[in-house]
């Protein structure tokens, strides 16, 4: 057995992971473990469709078993992401290689990226830089490109690059887990489509604008099927339908709650809560709050952690548990294998996991009530209690 992790959204399952799947079991690679996103997503959004519909997706697409990546990770910047993903990937206890789409798919170079990151120089010039009001991540380019050349800080210009090597700044060089980049084929990351495949966020433009016929040309057959089923239940989730419960749940909040939100500093609270008491609409909200020290991504994962209540320090704290949402039989062996591997306790049951001690409760609590809220954002709205079922299985 030889058991491949990959971190990942799906938001929504595209012909693009498909083929990604496909790539890693062609390496040899016979089980496939997904830490997937919950019904949130790291670009500050509900995701188009609830997450036990994009474990079904995936496990009808190469995967074998999907584990829970908790909200707060989920929401956070690139590195908090990688940081909870990781950690679950390493609690399993039996993984040998993480596999991750790149732009670059170079290891050495990825390795280069990460180990400058963490060098003293780059960070004292990264200091400097966001003293001049540019963005962290820009800040970091140009401090890497300073101390270790273009090459190396061209890798930190693309997105799945940066996660990338986020992913191995946590896994470092001592780990028994071997990176595995899988290079991106077709499209930019939000380009238009190229070669038979489209970015998730082209496909979600579509879905936005009810352009269900171009949408399904980049969505394997099966997922297709599903995915039809949830339309027509009305499951699928946009920021722009709850955009009132948003407003009205920031309205309330004094500047002290919103200082206390998670990748709050240099006063940001500030423009937070005055932009909450001009805005009328959503996007108003985010024009109010961004600028070029703060972009579009972050003040959208900044409004969501304010309306989901996700307390500032929870995405730096070790994951309690290992949480199953779906698997097949190959999941299940997995699984098997990490009755005598895993240093974190395994289920498939909230209920279970929530009495495991404090700090699994106050985890569990937060992503029953955000499954709650995601209801609120679909098309049409559902009662509470659905984090509460049971695994799906395939």
């Amino acid at each position: 057995m030889q058991i491949g992790a990959v971190i990942a959204e799906y938001n929504p399952f595209h012909k693009g992971h498909q083929w990604q799947l496909e790539q890693i079991k062609k390496q040899g690679i016979s089980h496939v473990a997904v830490i997937m996103s919950p019904d949130f997503t790291q670009r500050g959004t509900p995701a188009v469709f609830p997450k036990r519909v994009r474990a079904q997706a995936a496990l009808q697409n190469g995967a074998d078993l999907i584990l829970e990546l908790p909200v707060c990770y989920a929401c956070a910047g690139a590195q908090g992401f990688a940081f909870g993903a990781v950690q679950l990937v390493k609690a399993m206890g039996c993984v040998d290689f993480l596999a991750f789409g790149a732009e670059d798919a170079d290891t050495m170079l990825l390795w280069q990226a990460a180990d400058a990151l963490e060098h003293p120089q780059v960070q004292l010039v990264l200091r400097e830089k966001l003293a001049a009001g540019i963005t962290f991540a820009k800040a970091r380019e140009l401090a890497v490109e300073r101390v270790f050349g273009k090459e190396v800080s061209q890798v930190l210009q693309k997105p799945n690059n940066i996660l990338g090597v986020e992913y191995l700044a946590q896994l470092t060089k001592k780990s028994s887990i071997q990176p595995l980049p899988i290079s991106r084929i077709g499209n930019a990351h939000d380009g238009k489509p190229e070669e038979g495949f489209a970015s998730a966020s082209h496909i979600r433009s579509l879905i936005l604008s009810g352009n269900w016929d171009e949408a399904r040309e980049y969505l394997p057959q099966s997922v297709w099927e599903i995915y039809q089923q949830v339309i027509q239940n009305g499951e699928t989730a946009w920021m722009q339908i709850g955009k009132r419960a948003v407003l009205s749940v920031l309205r309330r909040m004094s500047r002290e709650q919103m200082a206390a939100l998670p990748d709050v500093s240099e006063g940001i609270e500030n423009r937070l809560y005055q932009a909450v008491r001009k805005s009328c609409g959503i996007e108003e909200l985010y024009e109010q709050i961004k600028t070029k020290r703060y972009p579009l991504s972050r003040v959208r994962r900044l409004v969501l952690s304010a309306f989901l209540q996700i307390p500032s320090q929870m995405h730096k704290q070790v994951p309690p548990y290992l949480r199953v949402l779906a698997m097949n039989e190959k999941g299940r062996e997995i699984l098997g294998r990490m009755k005598q591997t895993a240093t974190l306790p395994v289920s498939a049951s909230l209920a279970k996991l929530e009495k495991i001690s404090p700090q699994a409760a106050q985890f569990a609590k937060l992503e029953a009530e955000c499954a709650d809220q995601y209801r609120i954002f679909t098309e049409r709205i559902f009662s509470c209690g659905s984090d509460y079922a049971g695994v799906c299985k395939n």
